[in-house]
């Protein structure tokens, strides 16, 4: 079994070493209604908080075209949802004060009373009832946000602040999975259309946006939120490099950064600066597609196996992550429910690979190709090129295409891959559940890029059973079948590395919402 907590204590060791000045801090709170608060070092506020980003949505405002980093760190300020799954994993409530499941496939949901969205529309149950019933067209549906929230059925206002969730099958972690579901103006989105409101959202998060530029979203507060600002703007800027991230930062053009690498550490100590070192809820791998050719060779499981033995993580972890990280085999990280400790990464054992490689007809070679995104987490840059030293070294010669993140996204979602392989993470984010990235690396993913039909009936027990202890079983059985017929070259546990300028007061990170509303830095 992993000693989970061996492991956290040498992180903080580790950090120590990198920069023994810096902070290192871990939030696992819910959103205060209270965001106002000063600079705390006896200097006025400044009047504009400047966040630096890896990318801006590619749907710009449409918050349904993408989930999860980067594009969260934009709309957590813009918008949310009912619920919010912290650090910890724990389901509270944004504009659901309470909810209770009445019977296998119904929940109900009290909303927040007294919300209104930037442009003075009431949030009620009709506003919840429009963004679903959008979510449930065919055009809602192919979202990305839409193919998360596939299983529900219907929803219907019972009276202003009260809403029932019909789901087609028993659903144990909707809660969880309605986190994901950011809720628009319904009047301003039934106006403007998808393309329309992408330019001009309507939310009612702390701020509204200002103006949308190439590279940049300028916001101004929304003070009658119910989370107002302590901040009157807020600024999103795009920068892809870590480097030019922390070149802003420490030049004071940037009060937050966040997707730094270990190495920067300590020039973040140096600009007088803190940093905060996250495991993240991913598990970085490339992904293998198996669905658009029968006989290609990835279809074999003995080459996806020699793969995972091909390459060396733990010397990843050390060399390129600081030893913050850690070496992956299973689809979910120690933060998520159903993460099963058991489960070890395939060891380096570069002879296996090249055995296994040479029984399934490839000991002269073969040849991959591979579409990356680079710059979203610690070095995966990096990792992706040592990845490929150790494949060409059992004689796997894999090319790596690097492109950028929207037309990632849109191959993504149609399915339309010209390579053998994608750069995928297993992000259990924001649900921290396991079956999350176990749902996509499946048949159930529509398109699929990998299918195994024989552990299939495992995926169906996990959405439906309530009862966490045997659902936690559920879980545990589908890491070890995924570990032996692996849908990707599992690679390594990231982590979140996020840092502050000096001065900067009130940085709180849930489970990568950040809680702009209540951060200041100094004029």
């Amino acid at each position: 079994m992993r000693d989970t907590a061996g492991a956290s204590r040498r992180v903080r060791a580790l950090v120590a070493t990198i920069a023994a000045a810096l902070t290192v801090t871990t939030a696992a709170c819910s959103f205060e209604e209270d965001g106002g608060n000063d600079s705390g070092n006896g200097t006025e506020p400044a009047q504009i908080l400047r966040v630096g980003v890896q990318g801006l949505p590619p749907g710009q405002g449409n918050p349904y075209s993408a989930l999860g980093s980067p594009s969260i760190y934009t709309w957590s300020a813009l918008f949310d949802a009912l619920t919010l799954v912290d650090a910890s994993g724990e389901v509270t409530g944004a504009l659901a004060a309470s909810w209770e499941n009445t019977s296998d496939r119904s929940w109900q949901f009290t909303l927040r009373d007294g919300v209104t969205f930037s442009n003075g529309e009431p949030f009620d149950a009709d506003a919840v009832v429009a963004t679903v019933d959008y979510l449930l067209t065919e055009e809602g549906a192919a979202t990305t946000v839409g193919q998360e929230l596939q299983n529900i059925a219907e929803a219907t206002a019972v009276s202003a602040t009260e809403v029932e969730f019909t789901t087609s099958n028993p659903d144990p972690i909707l809660p969880a999975r309605l986190s994901s579901m950011y809720i628009v103006a319904p009047a301003a989105w039934a106006d403007l259309g998808p393309e329309g409101f992408a330019t001009e959202p309507v939310g009612t998060g702390s701020y509204q946006v200002e103006a949308w530029r190439p590279g940049e979203v300028a916001m101004v507060a929304y003070p009658d939120s119910w989370r107002p600002p302590a901040t009157p703007e807020l600024t999103v800027v795009e920068l892809a490099e870590p480097a030019s991230r922390m070149q802003a930062l420490a030049s004071g053009q940037l009060d937050l950064v966040v997707g730094l690498a270990p190495d920067q550490a300590s020039q973040v100590e140096s600009a007088g600066g803190a940093i905060e070192v996250n495991p993240a809820p991913q598990v970085m791998s490339l992904a293998f597609i198996t669905e658009l050719d029968p006989d290609a060779p990835l279809a074999d499981q003995r080459v996806r196996q020699a793969l995972n033995y091909a390459v060396d993580k733990q010397a990843i972890v050390d060399n390129l992550l600081a030893g913050l990280a850690e070496a992956a085999g299973q689809g979910a990280t120690p933060v998520a429910f159903g993460y099963n400790p058991d489960v070890a990464p395939y060891p380096y054992q570069p002879e296996t690979a090249e055995q296994l490689l040479a029984d399934a007809g490839y000991g002269d070679g073969l040849e991959l190709t591979a579409d990356v995104v680079v710059g979203s987490f610690p070095a995966d840059g990096q990792i992706y090129q040592a990845m490929a030293a150790d494949l060409a070294a059992v004689g796997v010669d894999l090319t790596l295409n690097e492109v950028d993140f929207p037309t990632w996204l849109d191959k993504y979602l149609g399915g339309t891959w010209d390579t053998d392989t994608f750069g995928l993470s297993w992000n259990t984010a924001p649900t921290l559940d396991a079956s999350r990235p176990y749902t996509l690396f499946s048949c159930t993913k529509q398109p699929p890029f990998f299918c195994d039909q024989e552990v299939m009936p495992l995926h169906e027990q996990a959405a439906s059973e309530f009862d966490p202890e045997a659902r936690r079983a559920v879980l545990h059985e589908l890491a070890v079948a995924v570990y032996d017929n692996p849908p990707a070259l599992f690679l390594v546990e990231q982590i979140d590395l996020n840092a502050t300028a000096e001065g900067v007061q009130g940085y709180r990170n849930d489970n990568r919402t950040i809680a702009y509303h209540e951060m200041t830095a100094p004029a």
